[in-house]
């Protein structure tokens, strides 16, 4: 499962205008229950307001799997969600989520041109720069720092050597990270070979940055998934509070977010990002993952445990309660 799933794609069938019904889970579904639908989990006396239903939980690497193309188009549907017909533009992200990066050129010896170097530079290796900065960033939230990187590039324009002369990043893995993945740079081609100092910046941004997908094992814990759905069921109210405020902007909008947690062996939550689906409105994702980091859950038999919890969000009060 790749925790970095793309957006749907431009081939897939359009979203209806109104989400499809959500259906009452089987009572005591099993994390490997690949038929239970989505439960309710927001109990409202009055059945007024938006549904939120939970639907049951899995381990990563458990992921059910839909019986039939019909399960597997419904699950794509809700996956991708809706804004209405027609659609509503998404609001811009509130802040900076993403890591500061800044990338410049220092110095060029050589017919290089240091302009041109800097605009490739900064359009190339900005992807890199995250990628090496998330090896450590993810554990510790706070990394930042400078780091000098020569450069040898031929008359090709391609380079041929690289090292990190300075660095001010208190993660030596990643300052090497950093100078291997700048002979990716690929510039134009010049009469001669030219030498490069580029300073790499990387600061964190406003949300947690998502661990590499070398980390993501399952764990060896155990919860059952009753007790999974009971702890998440505890946000209800503070996730119900970001739906209205995004329905207020897209009265239409629907979709599933499914929530991927890092559950360590005393029940404390370290992580809390998207996986599989990619919900339609990115400050209403946001805000649900920032209230999702402030879960506990019970401790773990054997251990910590990486866990999905997927929400379906509908507009419609009258959807199915558990």
């Amino acid at each position: 499962m790749d925790a970095l799933a793309p957006a749907a794609s431009s081939t897939e069938p359009p979203a209806p205008a109104a989400p499809p019904a959500v259906s009452p889970a089987a009572p005591g579904a099993s994390l490997e229950d690949p038929s239970a639908a989505a439960a309710e989990g927001d109990a409202r006396a009055d059945s007024q307001g938006p549904s939120i239903a939970i639907e049951p939980p899995y381990k990563l690497g458990r992921h059910p799997v839909p019986r039939g193309q019909a399960e597997a188009a419904e699950r794509d549907r809700w996956n991708a969600g809706g804004r209405g017909d027609p659609p509503a533009p998404p609001p811009p992200a509130e802040g900076h989520p993403l890591p500061r990066i800044i990338v410049d050129i220092d110095k060029v010896k050589g017919p290089l041109k240091a302009r041109e170097v800097e605009r490739a530079a900064r359009r190339q290796l900005w992807i890199h720069v995250y990628s090496c900065y998330r090896l450590r960033a993810y554990r510790d939230p706070s990394l930042h720092g400078k780091t000098t990187v020569r450069l040898t590039v031929s008359r090709s324009g391609k380079v041929t050597g690289a090292r990190a002369t300075a660095s001010t990043l208190s993660a030596p893995d990643v300052v090497s990270c950093l100078a291997e993945r700048a002979r990716s740079l690929s510039l134009p081609r010049a009469k001669a070979g030219s030498t490069v100092v580029a300073t790499l910046q990387v600061y964190p941004g406003d949300d947690p940055v998502e661990p590499p997908p070398s980390v993501l094992a399952p764990g060896t814990g155990e919860l059952q998934p009753e007790a999974i759905a009971a702890a998440a069921a505890e946000a209800l109210p503070a996730w119900r509070s970001c739906y209205e405020a995004a329905l207020a902007g897209a009265p239409a909008l629907w979709g599933r977010l499914a929530i991927r947690f890092h559950v360590t062996d005393s029940g404390a939550v370290d992580e809390a990002f998207e996986v599989e689906s990619r919900f339609p409105d990115e400050r209403l994702t946001r805000c649900v993952l920032r209230r999702a980091r402030a879960l506990t859950f019970p401790a773990p038999e054997g251990g910590d445990l990486r866990v999905v919890v997927p929400l379906r969000l509908s507009p419609d009060p009258q959807s199915p309660g558990r």
